[in-house]
Order: C-alpha cells, then structure tokens, then sequence
C-alpha cells in the first residue's frame, strides 16, 4: 500500500540496513521537544490499568481540555487522532460536498470519497512578495458557497489553519464571514488547527464555537504533544452536531494510555511554553539557512514545518532525496499535492543539531553537483 503521508521510517531503515530509531525523520511535522515528562510518566504509573477497558465518555480529559482549552465540555468529541474524527464528519447527514484546499492535506479529499461525496477543491495563490507565501481565494470560496445555496446542496468546507503543507494562517474576520455564508446552504466550515499550538493562537476560532453553530475545529493533539503512535485528536463544535458525528466513532476508540498522556500533557504548561520557544527559534534559523541557497525557494514558515521548492531540473528533486535516504535522512515530496507539482517538499522544524545536520548534507549534494555560483559564501 502506497503511503501518503510522511513518517515512514520503517520503509527507510529496511532499506538502508539500520534501525528506525537512526532515521532523522523531516517527512513528519512532529514537535521537536519531543515528548511531554509529565505525560510520559503519566503513561507509566497508569500502564497496569491496561487490564481494563478505558472510560468510554473520556470523562477525566474532556473536563481537563475544556479548561485548557476554553471550550465547554459538551463542544468537544475525541477520537483516535484526526483522521478518524475526520472520516466520521464525512458521515454527516445530507452532507453532498466537499470543499478542500489545493494543496491541503490529503485525508479531507480522501475521506469524502470515502463516503462518494462530491469533493471541489479551490487553488492557492501563490505569492512572492514580500516574501514567499499561499493565500486563500476567499472570493472563490464565496462563489462556491453562494452557488451551493442555490441548488440546495449541503457542503463541507475545509480550511487549515495553519494550513498543511504551506502554513498559511487564516484571519478569524474571513472566516466567520465565511461561517455566516455557509449558513445559508446549512453547509458546514471545518477549520483545521492541529498544528494551532505551535503558535500564540490569536488566528484559533475555538472562542467562537458558541456563536456559529455550523463552525468546527479540528485540533490534533498528536503533533505538538509529539505522540504520532498513540493517537489523539479532538473535533470541537456545536454538541448537537457533535452528536450526529459520534454516532460514526467506535466505542473505545481512545486508549487508555492515550487519555492518560493527554490529561497530563494538556496540562504541562512549561512543556507548551518551551516547545513554542524551541520552534520559534529554529523556524527562524532553518528558514534563515535555507534562504541562502540560490537553488531552493522558501515559504515563509508560520509552524513547525516548512514548504520549499527545489529550482534545479538536474539533479532533480528526487535525486536529493535519494542522496538524504542514504545519510539516513528523510524530507516530504510534495509533487503529488494537487495546486504544487514538480520540486515541491516540506521538511519539519527540528532541534538545533539536526537542523544543522540536515543544512550540512544539502551543501555536500549542492557541492557535488556544482549548483553554487563562484560568488555564493557559506
């Protein structure tokens, strides 16, 4: 089976003789911090506890969540990660369309097939001044919708924020216009924020919950709480559409150990505080570095990941990747994303010594295939 995503480095290490755990991993936009000390030992003492079936109603870390989060408990359903909170939205009833952003991430388009809905995607733009970055077509969003409305058609619009790959970030104004217009087809705005933590959240439209209630927010908890292989992830919104949704999520879907990790993460506020500093400062650096390069385009990073291009046609991209394969390295090809194409990757942000090894060995390839100028400096 063909993987979609990043983070595969199973596939890697098999092919290159080594152990998973030497694979340095940019394919995935996982918190560099790593794990939370509070949550790991959480996951500790309760490990005994496995003998029993978890709490099927997620009790203890809804009330927790609610309070971190400043969403009443009754606006927030779990499941295991994202994606499958994702897939039951798609079983919505009278839900017809789906509308997904090109480039976004692949399981909105994905799940809507899923369930044979209809799924419409609105282009990026892509903009080079002041500095490399996507903004979203609202006016083309406001068609869309308007022309939904006319025939009666029920959709689901979907908006990362900050959006995966580009880490464009939405402006709580365009939104909740955006909100208000669906309201008119009884359609629904799915506002995706899983990876919202790694900035100051002044762009989450989690406060407005209460006042729209056809407006959803999707927050992972596996990418800055750093737990990809336990899962977890929460969709916030209006408890009655929130009941329709859960109908569609199996009992237990949240492990124990999962809940445990994320009732104590969710409450490690000098975990959330450094993790933020670490990816403020090396967003900055790596991007800096990056920058340099004659040879690779930048988008401004908002997040903990950032999406390039590579300029060259020889050495191509793929060669680059093959070369970082063999440096046990892995980076995102993103030339299968719809609105991207040929030399489009991501890496994530990650510690300071990875970062530099990552910058260190694109200089060896660039070196090696002369694609410095005589004037470049390092």
């Amino acid at each position: 089976m063909k993987n979609i995503h990043g983070g595969n480095i199973y596939k890697t290490a098999a092919s290159q003789g080594v152990s998973p755990q030497d694979i340095v991993d940019f394919s995935a936009n996982i918190n560099p911090v790593g794990l939370s000390a509070k949550g790991q030992a959480a996951i500790l003492s309760h490990l005994d506890e496995i003998i029993h079936y978890p709490d099927p109603n997620n009790m203890d870390l809804l009330n927790i969540a609610s309070t971190v989060l400043h969403v009443p408990d009754e606006y927030i359903l779990f499941g295991n990660g994202a994606a499958q909170l994702l897939y039951a939205l798609m079983e919505v009833k009278g839900l017809q369309q789906v509308i997904v952003p090109a480039p976004g991430f692949s399981e909105y388009a994905l799940a809507a097939k899923a369930q044979d809905l209809n799924v419409r995607s609105y282009p990026l733009t892509l903009a080079l001044e002041p500095q490399v970055h996507f903004t979203v077509p609202y006016e083309l969003l406001r068609q869309y919708l308007s022309e939904a409305a006319v025939k009666g058609q029920r959709s689901l619009v979907c908006l990362g924020n900050p959006n995966n790959p580009d880490g464009s970030l939405q402006t709580v104004h365009e939104v909740l216009a955006l909100a208000t217009l669906a309201n008119e087809s009884n359609s629904l705005l799915l506002i995706d924020e899983s990876f919202i933590e790694f900035t100051n959240e002044s762009h989450s439209l989690r406060p407005y919950l209460a006042e729209y209630d056809n407006l959803l927010v999707l927050h992972s908890l596996t990418k800055f709480y750093a737990i990809p292989g336990l899962r977890l992830g929460a969709l916030l919104g209006h408890p009655q559409v929130l009941t329709n949704i859960q109908q569609h999520i199996p009992a237990w879907s949240v492990n124990h150990l999962a809940a445990q990790y994320g009732r104590a993460a969710l409450q490690d506020e000098v975990y959330r505080q450094k993790s933020r500093a670490v990816v403020a400062r090396e967003k900055e650096w790596l991007y800096g570095a990056i920058k340099a390069f004659p040879f690779i385009k930048a988008v401004a990073p908002s997040v903990n990941f950032m999406l390039l291009h590579w300029e060259p046609n020889s050495p191509s991209l793929q060669d680059l990747m093959n070369f970082l394969e063999t440096k046990h390295v892995l980076i995102r090809n993103c030339e299968a994303y719809e609105g991207l194409g040929t030399g489009w990757f991501r890496i994530a942000v990650k510690d300071r010594t990875n970062n530099q090894l990552l910058i260190s060995y694109v200089k060896e390839f660039a070196y090696a295939h002369n694609l410095f100028s005589s004037s470049w400096s390092d």
